[in-house]
């Protein structure tokens, strides 16, 4: 009876093992690896929702652009230009299968720079900035229209900006007749669209007296000059029509006869059209009476090598002539690059773009992949910029007290910022070793966002028709849940989506939309099969956002 009782239970775990295995053999095995795709950083999202609140506010209203004026390169237009550079790259790289939250958001960015506190700067500087001049005088017409004839500091990142968002979501407003409006004031406003701005713009290019187009009156800077080429580069790729073609072969030559040193491959700032000259490391010489002044600082052993310029145009320029860029980037940055005894970046201190250089140069480094001097970069600048993390946002606090580098004054940057307290936060900010804009907190965000060949893949790669019509992500709230990444794979036929943990997290939901009901998916949760689902459009997600998750739902073929 005994031997009987050992039998019938040797053969029920027999036939309970054999059950078992071969209940794990048909279970679905998960042969995706969710960190193998891209993904943002805490700091990245943090950067994007800083940027939710910070269009989410009246159109007409500007809290938290903390620029003084609209003059030079810290002015608040441009940190509408880089939040859309950065969304749009965060979009396109990390977000492409999740768009729910992040379109209407980049398109208030495009409708907010058409304030007129974005744009009326232009009917003062419009007559000229006097240093540009040869007489150092104002000699041309004021107009208020900041669109119709050079400026191309604002039309180019316009044009530049509406495509963008054109091609990420083929949600095509912009070139609706009269959807660009201007409003000067109840009696005047200034009315364009997107084609029309493309052909203002390339008859500048092709009519100037040089195949560029003028930021300020009679100066063709390098950095600008690089928006509205990839702006039409999309317009082109998207309309069928032949902008970019007509306009880049000339520009490319003349940019790589006069603007880009064949012995440094240092990049010239800007070109004076009246005075034939351009004013570079080399040449720093406005044409004028100021040059006594130049050359006396240059005798006191200031320089021009702008490292913050070279980062700027070659981030852009990488987008439509990558093999100019590709060849000099080793110079540049061998040119302008160290490391210190702390194991931290140094940058060469740069005159004009005191506080940006840093951010500049290192989206330069993002586009070309070199992913160690990225990470050093940002180690830096976090060492010395403030970051604030507020109610789930993060951005780098303006400190409009730290030092501002003399050119008179080589010594005056190397004094330490004062400690001052954001009006955000309770904790003061760190002494910075120079000078943090808000544009520049942009621009991080930036170099954070690009992967290599980031900007280059966004102009020549827009997502096709198919893009459109494949699974996505959606129902996510971004108060409590904070995305890694949401990408679709189609070689994989997978839908790949991670969160971080956040402390303040919930238990919700967030949903696969975009699915096709005739066909079959197998849900994975943390690399564990979940769920086969099947017969649906949507399907809902539980989550508790406290905890990190790898979501993958894939096709069965």
């Amino acid at each position: 009876m005994k031997i009987k009782k050992i039998t019938l239970f040797a053969l029920c775990f027999i036939i309970g093992t054999i059950w078992v295995n071969k209940a794990n053999a048909q279970k679905p095995a998960l042969t995706i690896n969710p960190d193998s795709y891209v993904s943002a950083s805490n700091e990245e999202w943090g950067q994007l929702m800083w940027n939710f609140k910070l269009f989410n506010q009246p159109l007409d209203e500007f809290t938290n652009f903390d620029e003084p004026n609209e003059s030079g390169l810290a002015a608040n237009r441009f940190i509408d230009n880089y939040a859309a550079y950065f969304i749009s790259a965060e979009q396109y790289h990390k977000f492409p299968a999740w768009t729910e939250a992040i379109q209407p958001v980049l398109d208030r960015v495009n409708m907010k720079l058409l304030q007129k506190f974005l744009w009326q700067y232009w009917n003062e500087e419009s007559a000229g900035i006097t240093k540009f001049q040869p007489n150092m005088d104002r000699t041309f017409p004021s107009t208020a229209d900041p669109v119709g004839f050079a400026n191309i500091m604002y039309s180019g990142h316009l044009l530049f900006q509406m495509n963008l968002y054109q091609s990420l979501y083929r949600d095509m407003k912009w070139d609706k007749p009269g959807s660009v409006v201007l409003k000067w004031d109840d009696y005047t406003q200034f009315v364009y669209d997107n084609r029309k701005i493309q052909e203002l713009i390339a008859i500048q290019f092709l009519s100037n007296p040089v195949p560029g187009v003028e930021c300020e009156r009679n100066a063709v800077f390098s950095a600008c000059n690089q928006f509205p080429l990839n702006g039409m580069k999309l317009y082109d790729e998207m309309h069928g029509t032949r902008y970019f073609a007509a306009v880049a072969p000339l520009y490319k030559k003349w940019f790589e006869d006069v603007f880009v040193d064949p012995q440094t491959y240092n990049i010239a700032w800007f070109y004076l059209i009246k005075q034939k000259i351009v004013f570079s490391e080399k040449t720093p010489y406005y044409g004028n009476k100021s040059d006594s002044m130049e050359k006396t600082l240059v005798k006191k052993g200031v320089d021009f090598v702008s490292a913050g310029n070279d980062g700027a145009v070659g981030t852009f320029m990488h987008a439509w002539n990558p093999e100019l860029i590709e060849k000099i980037y080793p110079a540049l940055k061998k040119k302008v690059l160290s490391v210190d005894a702390n194991g931290l970046a140094k940058l060469h201190q740069d005159v004009f773009i005191q506080d940006a250089s840093f951010s500049y140069f290192t989206c330069l480094v993002a586009e070309m992949g070199d992913e160690p001097t990225k990470q050093l970069l940002i180690r830096t600048m976090d060492s010395i910029y403030q970051g604030v993390w507020l109610d789930g946002t993060f951005h780098y606090a303006y400190n409009e007290n730290a030092p501002v580098l003399s050119v008179g004054s080589p010594d005056a940057a190397k004094k330490p910022g004062t400690v001052i307290k954001p009006a955000c936060c309770e904790a003061p900010m760190k002494k910075m070793q120079s000078p943090q804009s808000d544009v520049s907190n942009q621009v991080i965000g930036l170099a954070r966002a690009l992967p290599k060949n980031g900007m280059w893949m966004m102009v020549n790669k827009p997502f096709d028709d198919l893009h459109f019509t494949e699974p996505a992500l959606g129902g996510v709230d971004v108060q409590h849940v904070m995305l890694k990444r949401a990408i679709y794979d189609r070689t994989q036929k997978a839908l790949i989506v991670s969160t971080f943990s956040n402390k303040t997290g919930v238990e919700t939901t967030i949903k696969v939309i975009k699915l096709d009901p005739a066909k079959t998916y197998n849900l994975f949760i943390n690399k564990e099969f979940h769920k086969e689902v099947k017969g649906m459009t949507e399907y809902d997600i539980k989550i508790d956002s406290k905890k990190s998750y790898d979501i993958v739902v894939v096709e069965i073929i």
